[in-house]
């Protein structure tokens, strides 16, 4: 275990190289947390627009699922040696297991956006928009598990980290 000096209050302290180790872990999971939550907030909006204008629905939980996966590609890419793809859909698929299951069931999603972006004053399919959504909100669920399985699973590792 390496420690440095650091500065608190003028005074000097040890800091182990184990508890900043536990606070960048902690601070990513906490960027992380922040990044879904942001996903959650544009899958709401996009709920509440799905009466009123279904077009925008549509781009709001499209964005949603974007920002999703880019918690897991993100995550995913602080491990790596070499980065994933840009392109979030085909990090997933590099990922493998149910991150490359989501990215393939995402296929005809993207497939709509597109369409979407080509014919301006077309409306999204109802059947592929209602897909999408519980879709994006079941990612977004699984991928809030997965953040919590992150935790530390003892209080002391939160107050070693502090």
């Amino acid at each position: 275990m390496t420690s440095t000096m650091s500065r608190r209050g003028g005074a000097a302290a040890r800091v182990s190289s184990d508890a900043r180790s536990r606070r960048l872990r902690l601070a990513r999971l906490d960027q992380d947390q922040a990044d879904l939550e942001r996903a959650r907030d544009l899958l709401r909006q996009g709920r509440s627009q799905l009466e009123g204008d279904p077009r925008a629905a549509f781009e709001l939980v499209h964005r949603a699922a974007l920002r999703g996966a880019g918690v897991l590609v993100s995550r995913a890419n602080r491990e790596r040696r070499r980065p994933l793809p840009m392109n979030v859909w085909a990090a997933l698929e590099r990922l493998g297991g149910q991150d490359a299951e989501r990215a393939e069931q995402l296929g005809p999603l993207v497939a709509e956006r597109m369409r979407l972006d080509r014919e301006r004053s077309a409306l999204p399919d109802p059947e592929l928009l209602r897909v999408h959504l519980e879709g994006t909100g079941a990612h977004l669920e699984a991928i809030a598990q997965r953040l919590l399985a992150d935790l530390p699973t003892h209080l002391t590792e939160l107050a070693d980290a502090g």
